[in-house]
């Protein structure tokens, strides 16, 4: 089935929410559905708490936490510190929604874990399930009660916190004797994932993760390595192995750029590098790798000889 949808409108929700007379007043809690779509480009309003999924095409991520290229399929979440700005590809449709820790926790159940910040994948079906819950969200009319705001956005809510299941086991990885600590420490850490995975073209500093997620050296290095079953320098080690790949596969850059370009100052450490990893040089990494792209595009001519 084509991966085809149809851009909807931005909608706009600013809720004020009130309690009963024994409790005390919240100010305004915004919530915010939008779209960005044909080489648009938006940032977040505020600090808010935000979830884009990707419905075709693709988009540029700029945050806090580094710069992401999401494709069709595609979804991050980023807390509320990450300030992202969103720019849609020519072709690129993405689905987003803004909104802060009282919105989410007052729709959703208390047991819940709300939503996480962190990356993934979800289906053609996933991702026409939450269209249609989107939708439902934009259509509620101006003068909606808060609750029937919150039922609204209970649904879309849920739909995204089952597309971060995976995120389950590494949760009972985290240090904490209950769920809540253990959560709040996955967050914060999940923050210096991200860190790695926008910014595959610098060398691991410490320091700048240490700043991120304010744990110390230890903590971060020992709760990193449980929660995620490698250490700090190998995670970065293998991302900048992977933004290598795909140069690479892309583009021209000779091997001396192509180290500059993955946080390698030495070019022969990032020969010896490469060759560790890969088990033979970058130079005849790319070879075997345009052979193989060549060959494939050559197999539909020779079937219809």
């Amino acid at each position: 089935m084509a991966d085809t949808f149809v851009t909807t409108r931005e909608a706009r929700m600013s809720i004020s929410i009130s309690h009963g007379p024994h409790a005390a007043a919240l100010a305004a809690v915004p919530a915010r559905l939008t779209t960005v779509s044909r080489s648009e480009r938006m940032r977040t309003p505020g600090p808010m708490f935000s979830f884009w999924l990707q419905l075709r095409g693709t988009a540029q991520v700029t945050a806090a936490e580094g710069s992401f290229t999401l494709r069709a399929g595609e979804w991050i979440a980023l807390e509320r510190g990450s300030m992202p700005e969103i720019q849609a590809g020519r072709g690129g449709l993405t689905l987003g929604l803004m909104l802060t820790p009282d919105v989410m926790h007052g729709a959703l159940d208390p047991t819940d874990r709300g939503l996480l910040p962190g990356r993934g994948t979800a289906s053609l079906r996933e991702r026409r399930v939450a269209l249609r819950l989107w939708r439902q969200c934009a259509a509620l009319p101006d003068e909606a009660g808060v609750a029937a705001v919150m039922r609204g956005l209970k649904p879309l809510l849920k739909h995204w916190q089952a597309a971060q299941e995976s995120f389950a086991a590494m949760i009972e990885r985290c240090p904490g004797r209950s769920f809540h600590r253990k959560t709040r420490i996955f967050a914060r850490v999940q923050k210096a994932r991200l860190y790695l995975e926008g910014n595959p073209q610098r060398m691991l500093r410490i320091e700048d993760l240490m700043e991120l997620t304010r744990f110390s050296s230890w903590w971060l290095s020992k709760t990193f390595h449980a929660v995620y079953e490698e250490t700090l320098q190998k995670a970065s080690m293998r991302l900048r192995m992977q933004r290598a790949r795909d140069l690479l596969q892309s583009s021209q850059l000779s091997i001396t750029e192509l180290a500059e370009a993955c946080g390698f100052h030495d070019p022969c450490s990032f020969a010896r590098q490469f060759k560790a990893w890969h088990g033979e040089t970058a130079s005849s990494w790319r070879a075997r790798s345009q052979l193989t792209v060549n060959e494939a595009e050559q197999t539909p001519l020779m079937g219809r000889a």
